[in-house]
């Protein structure tokens, strides 16, 4: 199971993951890239639909994303930055200086 910056979109990202669990078999991988944060966003991010637009309004702190999909039941694997990630607007790129806004490549298994 494969996904792209999707998730940060979900405004239920632990229902995204319960879901991809009951998909997946046993031994099934989830991989994904999507953006993450390094700090928890404060609400005028969050509520900014400009910056949800952006991929960023919705982002999670890294952490805790992990820990949403291993409250799923998948087993995270592997975690890696992607650094040539780079956002085109002015806001999207102040949101990354300020709160370490960001692409990960993320590989998960279905125990």
């Amino acid at each position: 199971m494969i996904s792209n910056g999707v998730i940060n979109l979900a405004t239920d990202k632990d229902r995204v993951f319960r879901e991809a669990h009951r998909l997946l078999r046993a031994g099934g991988r989830r991989a994904l890239a999507d953006i993450v944060t390094e700090v928890q966003l404060p609400d005028g991010i969050i509520c900014d639909a400009t910056l949800w637009a952006a991929c960023i309004g919705g982002a999670m702190q890294v952490t805790k994303y992990v820990a949403a999909i291993e409250r799923a039941g998948l087993r995270v694997e592997t975690v890696r930055n992607n650094p040539g990630y780079q956002f085109i607007s002015e806001n999207a790129q102040g949101a990354t200086r300020t709160y370490g806004v960001k692409s990960v490549s993320l590989l998960a298994v279905k125990a």
